[in-house]
């Protein structure tokens, strides 16, 4: 009975590492990342604004041609009206009208070339925020990626130590066969065994559960057969254990460089254009004016084609328009315009000052995870070797199950802070690289 309930836990273990390596679908970080960026809702808007503001900017390019305009009217008038001679008749008059106009802006404060300079600004601050909409997705795959990676390695771990309890519940056993320990050793064996047994289906949950939360932030359909590529983290390691660049270095790249902070720059800039648009309100504005039209009278002898060509007119005119008063709508407009400026200039100040908060928070985090991953290490040795003295001592039948599963346990903590404090330092030195400009890659 006791040789059927090992051969369970060991049954289950095998079967749930099988099931784990039954998945064919392998995603790289790289691969993770583009999916997202090509599905994602918010750099789909944001592509979507792009598009937008490229066509604002083609229409105001457009207001630079002049406008052309047609018009035809046909009317029936009973009782005493005017005739074609300008006289009054009585009678049923039938008239048609023909006109072609045309106007092309010749100076208007120069709006049209400061709203097509508001424009391309507008376009170049929509096209930053895709980019930033875009980076968010990466770093928030990245560290989900990571995510997966560390419920992988514990779930190494939650193995390892089946593996070890497993050992020692056969070594009971037959200790306990040989007389050299109580039979309530090996009981105690086995439930520890049968304990770590839980812990490594939960830790295989958990792994299941980081790859569907990857896989959502993704958008993919289903979650089935979805696995990532397990990357040599060393390289990686021994970077972020080097020297980091200093904080200010960062921020000098980071603010002429990370597209939130140009996006502001850029919104800034366009706020100001927007006064300049305000302001050429105050100023006359002058156009070019042309047209011709016709009439066809019921009441003359004539026919239609040469009533069309008698009666015809054409005419080519300017026209200046001088604002005198407007009921302070100008100058309404261009206070709003002057507020607007200040609150984004208040806005980039306050984007600036968050990103230096941001990048001074990643540089401490760096630091603090590189002392934790090297104590982690020592404390590693220090309970590896404590164990292998245990082991040792429960081969020769002197050790209880209660001194080495404490042995195993402090072992098993130190092996997850272990992992828990790589992937923390990892992921900590990755923000710190992101933010001086290196790719978001393992």
């Amino acid at each position: 009975m006791k040789k059927s309930l090992l051969s369970i836990i060991i049954g289950l273990s095998v079967v749930g590492a099988a099931v784990a390596q039954s998945r064919p679908e392998v995603w790289t970080l790289k691969n993770c990342i583009d999916f997202a960026q090509q599905n994602n809702t918010t750099v789909r808007t944001r592509a979507v604004q792009v598009d937008q503001n490229s066509n604002d900017l083609s229409t105001a390019r457009f207001s630079r041609l002049p406008d052309l305009n047609a018009s035809v009217g046909y009317n029936v008038s009973f009782g005493r009206g005017t005739s074609d001679d300008n006289t009054y008749k009585t009678q049923t008059l039938q008239t048609g009208s023909f006109d072609v106009s045309a106007s092309m802006p010749l100076f208007q404060g120069l709006r049209i070339n400061r709203t097509i300079k508001g424009g391309k600004l507008d376009l170049a601050a929509a096209m930053q925020d895709l980019e930033r909409a875009r980076e968010d997705v990466a770093v928030n795959v990245m560290t989900l990626y990571l995510q997966v990676l560390y419920n992988k390695e514990l779930v190494i771990v939650a193995e390892h130590q089946l593996a070890l309890s497993t050992q020692q519940a056969e070594r009971s056993r037959e200790l306990v066969a040989a007389g050299k320990q109580p039979e309530s050793a090996r009981y105690e064996s086995e439930a520890l065994a049968a304990n770590d047994a839980l812990a490594l289906t939960q830790a295989r949950n958990d792994l299941q559960l980081a790859l569907l939360d990857l896989s959502q932030a993704m958008n993919r359909e289903s979650a089935d057969g979805f696995d990532i590529a397990s990357p040599d983290l060393d390289p990686l390691l021994n970077n972020a254990l080097s020297q980091r660049p200093d904080a200010d270095a960062i921020y000098d790249y980071a603010a002429e460089n990370r597209p939130h902070i140009r996006a502001e720059r850029i919104r800034l800039e366009s706020s100001e254009n927007a006064i300049a648009i305000a302001r050429s309100s105050l100023y006359p504005s002058l156009s070019l004016r042309g047209g011709y039209g016709t009439g066809i009278y019921s009441s003359m002898d004539s026919d239609f084609w040469p009533q069309f060509r008698h009666n015809s007119s054409e005419f080519v005119g300017v026209s200046l328009s001088i604002p005198i008063f407007n009921r302070r709508t100008v100058r309404g407009n261009i206070r709003s315009a002057q507020l607007s400026a200040q609150r984004q200039q208040l806005a980039l100040l306050d984007a600036e000052q968050s990103l230096r908060k941001a990048i001074e928070q990643a540089g401490y985090n760096t630091e603090a995870a590189s002392a934790k991953y090297r104590a982690a290490v020592a404390a590693l040795a220090a309970a590896e070797t404590a164990f292998a003295y245990e082991e040792q001592k429960a081969a020769a039948g002197r050790s209880t199950v209660f001194d080495f599963n404490d042995a195993k346990t402090r072992m098993e903590k130190a092996q997850s802070e272990l992992v828990q404090s790589k992937f923390e330092l990892v992921f900590r030195r990755k923000i710190l690289d992101y933010y001086y400009g290196e790719p978001l890659t393992l």
